[in-house]
């Protein structure tokens, strides 16, 4: 037993040389130089698909582009190589070297030196969120310079919310802007434009009904920007600049984005997590082993940014990726310390104060994931002292339609005994039809007991229809 481990350790170390180094022991054959734009009988195309049929890797490319009736990026390619690269180490770990030939390995490391700058990319952690939540069709500028985007909005309406129910429009639009600035540095611009208050504004809640909102006028502005280095093969990564530090912790592989899974902000991230608004920061990520990753992230605590260091918001996570077979589970816990300054509505005293929380996701089977997230802060300092949901989504309900998606959740928020008599308790469900690769529509239904944690408040139904588009 102990020799079949050592073995898989050799096997791994050998893999991941090869890979390091590949770009000394290998030379491009000119046949897979990869342009602009790529069509599915191109030669490098072709491999990725052979090694896909060989290796049993699905998803490598889109179905219209498998059909020949799309093309692809450079970027699109590295995406699919950084899949088959890492399903093609997990075979060598489990069944050691000899399960992957050597000139398989050789073509897949001449692609990677092929597309050194978009696999330095599509390794990132913060690429691969984005590039979930905004589409696959990443538009190359220059070689150096890629461009993605995406178009959401929200129609959403109360039913019980007295003394007046209305209908809300929020419309939200991202351009995400990608530089390769060195060998192992990105540089990212998030330009976003928003409009519209949602609902929020006249139903009084802390769980955030409409997560896409944002904006009490149209607004446009570098929601993010910042550069980030990779080191150590990627081991150790280093962010700064303007950032959404959500982005990072407390993340969920079903419950973490308004755009394309729940619409409230409550099962978004944690409703206790408290991490600011965008703004001056840093993180820092290192993967301690292949499944254990340890965070660290600092910000500005205030809105205007004003003292960085003096109002400023730290926190710290652990994660762990377990793998059984084909499913996976993500399993975080952190812990949080923030020094900004009140703002008379959430945090009501002026302290350094402490949270904690955790947040996991475990798919069950290839269609079912769950989730669950609990957090927990000071409650001499904020209105608001305790959070949990739970839920999850399943793919493929009807037969025919197996890249819809139906998604469902339950939260409590606990407010101090000052503040609510009650839990304010919310229920959502979803259900998002993929139209084609870059349309999504989604129907969302919420049911919302005990607004604000008030018992005697009316309970309020929201009806939403929210699309997305991504290019």
């Amino acid at each position: 037993m102990l020799k079949t481990k050592k073995l898989s350790v050799v096997s791994l170390i050998l893999f991941a040389s090869l890979f390091l180094f590949s770009g000394a022991a290998f030379a491009l054959h000119p046949e897979l130089a990869v342009p602009d734009k790529v069509e599915i009988k191109h030669k490098a195309c072709q491999e990725i698909m052979r090694l896909g049929n060989k290796y049993k890797v699905e998803g490598l490319f889109s179905k219209e582009f498998e059909e020949g009736k799309a093309m692809c990026s450079r970027i699109d390619v590295a995406a699919a190589v950084h899949l088959l690269a890492e399903k093609m180490a997990e075979k060598v770990v489990k069944e050691g070297a000899v399960a992957v030939a050597k000139e398989d390995m050789a073509l897949l490391f001449e692609l990677k030196e092929e597309l050194r700058a978009e696999m330095l990319l599509v390794g990132t952690r913060t690429f691969q969120s984005r590039y979930e939540e905004l589409g696959t069709r990443f538009t190359a500028l220059t070689k150096n310079i890629s461009l993605s985007g995406g178009l959401v909005g929200v129609v959403q309406g109360s039913i019980g919310n007295e003394p007046k129910d209305q209908v809300d429009v929020v419309g939200r639009g991202d351009l995400v802007f990608n530089f390769k600035v060195g060998e192992n540095t990105i540089a990212v611009i998030d330009v976003e434009a928003t409009g519209g208050d949602g609902i929020d504004a006249s139903v009084g809640n802390f769980s955030v009904l409409n997560g896409v909102a944002g904006s009490t006028d149209d607004t446009v502005r570098f929601r993010e920007a910042w550069v980030e280095h990779a080191a150590l093969s990627d081991r150790l990564i280093l962010t700064a600049g303007k950032l959404d530090l959500t982005n990072y912790f407390d993340s969920n592989a079903v419950a973490n984005d308004e755009n394309g899974q729940f619409l409230a902000g409550a099962f978004v991230h944690s409703a206790v997590l408290g991490i600011p608004g965008n703004g001056p920061g840093v993180r820092l990520e290192a993967k301690l082993a292949e499944p254990l990753t340890f965070g660290l992230g600092y910000g500005s605590g205030d809105s205007d940014s004003s003292d960085v260091f003096e109002h400023g918001f730290g926190i710290a996570e652990l994660g762990y990726k377990l793998k059984v077979g084909e499913l996976e589970g993500n399993y975080r816990i952190y812990g949080s310390i923030d020094g900004a300054i009140p703002d008379a509505q959430i945090k009501l005293v002026q302290k350094d104060a402490f949270g904690f929380g955790v947040s996991l996701d475990q798919q069950l089977t290839d269609k079912l994931t769950l989730f669950a997230r609990y957090g927990q802060r000071d409650e001499d300092v904020y209105a608001t002292r305790m959070a949990w949901s739970a839920g999850g989504q399943y793919a493929g309900l009807i037969p025919c339609r197996k890249d819809d998606v139906l998604g469902f959740a339950y939260g409590q928020i606990q407010a101090v005994g000052a503040v609510a008599d009650s839990q304010e308790k919310l229920a959502e469900v979803y259900y998002k039809l993929k139209v084609n690769g870059q349309i999504e529509v989604t129907p969302v239904v919420q049911y919302l007991i005990n607004p604000a944690g008030i018992r005697s408040a009316d309970n309020v139904v929201a009806l939403a229809l929210r699309s997305q588009i991504s290019f």
